[in-house]
């Protein structure tokens, strides 16, 4: 019986390797915290309820001083004439309701209110006039976590976008660009000046938040064709 117990007692594990396994847990759990902490910092995944919020610019800060934009004169007899609708992504899963937006009174690019709206900017053209429809969207949102336009990075060349109106009109386009610019000196003339093919242009944040401004620091551009 002696023998018995005490080959039992062998088996309990000593207070010394409790406390090497726990110190082997707690800096296993401090390299996760950490990596996890750097993708955030770098915006790879959105942080604890998202970052950005009805503050943040989903365009370009205050640099539209120049002449606003213009839609195109004389719309073409194919365009519609009722409200936009939605627009609808299919392959990142995107379809949202669009809301109209301009420039506040300090020409600055309004935001949509929420996670969930694209807006579109009443200075550019309207889809289906012959030039540059502008849109943009939140990549996430406080409170809330990944928004509207949170996979609008993983849109390919050649990857179809939907604009739908409110008479049940539906007009494709096709991506033809994505690229990304800082955001204080991203070439704005060109991103949301008019252009002579009906194109769209979407707009949403990327890069790193800064958390004193409330802002991203380089904006992510699809720009598509009409198809």
């Amino acid at each position: 019986m002696a023998s018995s117990k005490h080959m039992s007692a062998g088996l309990v594990p000593s207070r010394k390797s409790i406390s090497v396994l726990l110190i082997a847990v707690g800096a296993a759990m401090i390299v996760v915290a950490s990596v996890l902490f750097a993708l955030m910092a770098t915006g790879a995944i959105g942080g604890p309820g998202g970052r950005s919020g009805s503050g943040t610019v989903t365009g370009f800060g205050s640099v539209l001083n120049a002449a606003t934009p213009s839609t195109a004169a004389t719309p073409p007899a194919q365009a519609s004439t009722t409200p936009l609708e939605r627009l609808v992504i299919s392959s990142v899963n995107i379809d949202a309701p669009v809301v109209v937006k301009g420039l506040d009174e300090n020409r600055v690019m309004q935001s949509p209110d929420n996670a969930y709206d694209v807006a579109w900017y009443d200075f550019s053209a309207r889809p289906g006039e012959g030039s540059n429809a502008v849109f943009s969207g939140h990549v996430d949102y406080v409170n809330v976590g990944p928004a509207v336009f949170w996979r609008l990075k993983d849109l390919q060349p050649g990857d179809r976008i939907d604009v739908r109106f409110a008479d049940s009109v539906t007009l494709a386009y096709a991506v033809t660009a994505i690229n990304t610019f800082d955001a204080a000196t991203a070439p704005i003339d060109q991103i949301v000046a008019p252009t002579p093919t009906d194109s769209l242009t979407l707009i949403t944040c990327t890069g790193q938040f800064n958390r004193s401004t409330r802002q991203y620091d380089q904006r992510l551009i699809v720009r598509a064709e009409r198809v």
